[in-house]
């Protein structure tokens, strides 16, 4: 979450620079939200009864970039062609944060593949078996499941969030440096 916001704020300082827009608060608030949006099927996922034991299962509402960043751009325009852009640059990085490190990818070929697809780095508990280092991972849609019960972390947000891990200190660091950036560009 500290990540998606970061790289909020941090896409919203790079498209509000690229374009020549001004750098608003009503701006900066959009590039947050919509670098969290896609995650708000989560609480569908809670609503409907699961917990983050299985959050990887939300991941199959608004989970599809090749579904959601042009459906989004198309709706936004019609109301704000600068933030249509803002949202496709958040949404797509919102994405490939959601393809590396914690999670099982997702399925950027959808509707034309089911498969999931993670990059460079997944994260296995150290009490269970490691997974093979590869660039791209692809898992079928229907073995997830079994992926999860083999490789995955029960107690993910703990051994993530609460002790000193990388991906945590990525998450951190990012969130600093897009404060620390903020300011500057504020100023």
């Amino acid at each position: 979450m500290l990540l998606d916001i970061g790289v909020g704020i941090l896409l919203s300082i790079f498209t509000s620079n690229l374009f020549g827009l001004s750098l608003t608060g009503s701006f900066l608030i959009s590039g947050i939200i919509f670098s969290l949006f896609a995650d708000i099927d989560y609480i569908f996922h809670l609503i409907k009864g699961g917990d983050s034991k299985n959050a990887y299962k939300h991941r199959y509402l608004l989970h599809y970039p090749l579904l959601y960043i042009p459906a989004g751009i198309f709706v936004i325009s019609f109301s704000n062609p600068d933030l249509a852009i803002l949202f496709g640059f958040c949404s797509f990085a919102h994405f490939l944060h959601d393809s590396i490190g914690i999670g099982w990818g997702i399925q950027w070929l959808y509707p034309f593949k089911k498969d999931h697809y993670m990059f460079l780095y997944r994260y296995t508990p150290p009490h269970k078996e490691r997974l093979p280092w590869q660039i791209i991972y692809i898992w079928r849609h229907d073995d997830i499941d079994a992926l999860a019960r083999k490789y995955g972390d029960e107690d993910w947000i703990r051994n993530i969030y609460w002790r000193w891990h990388p991906y945590a200190i990525i998450e951190f660091l990012t969130f600093i440096i897009a404060l620390i950036v903020l300011y500057f560009s504020i100023r």
